[in-house]
């Protein structure tokens, strides 16, 4: 009553690339039955519709889409995934939920009236490619002219030194080195001001009153006011001396 064809789902080359393959649910009965389907690798294959209800007397064509492997296989390599095809009658109205969740309901009433058939999948190995891979390869020696240009135009690119990429990453070192820089231009410049000025109030005669350190010139200026007293000491005592005499 319900045919499902093939038995074997066979995929050509390339397996990197995806490729579709097609199961038919025919159902042959005068009421509706839902189907679903498994597999064991779902991790390689996307199934379209994986559930749905078929008509009595309509057919459902099935996408089985084998997404592509990471590699080649090796020349003796014999796939053993498979499909379970699933089948139970539907004879009543779903409503508003899907097939997918109908399907526990469906599976408790009529679990004695599934069909089932098992698809395995085949790996032709040294099969030509597809006729839809080689009609894309057929139009794909425009793409190696893209790839030439936008390989000249990274060519024509400057190289980036990587001092720039740091000056570029991180703008805010610049700056603060000039800041410290200029600070420490302005000590400089604030120091050797101070010592023009001490060597102005050296040369002047003035100490230093910030640091307490006395000027060259000072002890000239004690000499300086040490002669006068003396002079005036041996004055007195020689107009004392006169007066005692005489």
């Amino acid at each position: 009553m319900i045919d499902i064809n093939p038995s074997v789902l066979e995929y050509k080359p390339p397996f990197t690339a995806q490729a579709t393959e097609y199961v038919t649910v025919t159902n042959n009965s005068d009421q509706a039955v839902a189907f679903k389907v498994k597999t064991t690798a779902p991790k390689f294959y996307c199934v379209r519709p994986n559930a749905a209800l078929v008509g009595p007397g309509e057919q459902v064509q099935v996408q089985v889409i084998l997404l592509g492997l990471a590699k080649e296989p090796a020349a003796d390599f014999k796939c053993r995934d498979k499909f379970l095809v699933i089948t139970l009658p539907a004879p009543y109205d779903l409503g508003s939920s899907s097939v997918t969740e109908a399907w526990p309901q469906l599976e408790a009433e009529f679990k004695e009236n599934a069909v089932s058939k098992k698809i395995k999948v085949n790996y032709i190995l040294d099969a030509e490619p597809s006729a839809e891979h080689s009609a894309d390869a057929a139009g794909a020696p425009a793409a190696p002219a893209t790839g030439t240009k936008s390989t000249d135009e990274t060519a024509k690119k400057p190289e980036v030194n990587e001092k720039d990429i740091q000056d570029i990453t991180k703008p805010e070192s610049q700056p603060k080195a000039s800041e410290s820089l200029s600070e420490a231009t302005k000590k400089d410049l604030t120091s050797g001001s101070k010592e023009k000025e001490q060597g102005s109030e050296a040369h002047e005669g003035f100490s230093n009153s910030d640091s307490g350190i006395t000027g060259p010139a000072s002890p000239a200026k004690q000499e300086s006011t040490i002669n006068p007293v003396m002079i005036l000491l041996v004055a007195l005592i020689a107009l004392v001396l006169g007066w005692l005499y005489y």
